[in-house]
């Protein structure tokens, strides 16, 4: 009867192991992808900012005007 136990151990064991690597590899490329996203997101930021800056600059004393008064 060790021996069934035995088999259904190593099986239960590859299988384990398999599932981690799976899930290791699925981690790293979700991790991936989220990377990706944040390096787009925050390259568009930096555009859209550096655009924008003069915008805000020319807005901020109106807007302090405003809030003042």
């Amino acid at each position: 009867m060790g021996i069934i136990e035995a088999i259904v151990g190593i099986i239960t064991g590859i299988v384990g192991l398999v599932l981690g690597l799976v899930g290791v590899v699925l981690a790293v490329v979700f991790g991936a992808i989220g990377l990706v996203i944040a390096l787009v997101v925050g390259i568009i930021l930096a555009v859209l900012g550096v655009l924008l800056l003069p915008l805000v600059i020319l807005a901020l004393p109106i807007l302090l005007l405003i809030w003042i008064f």
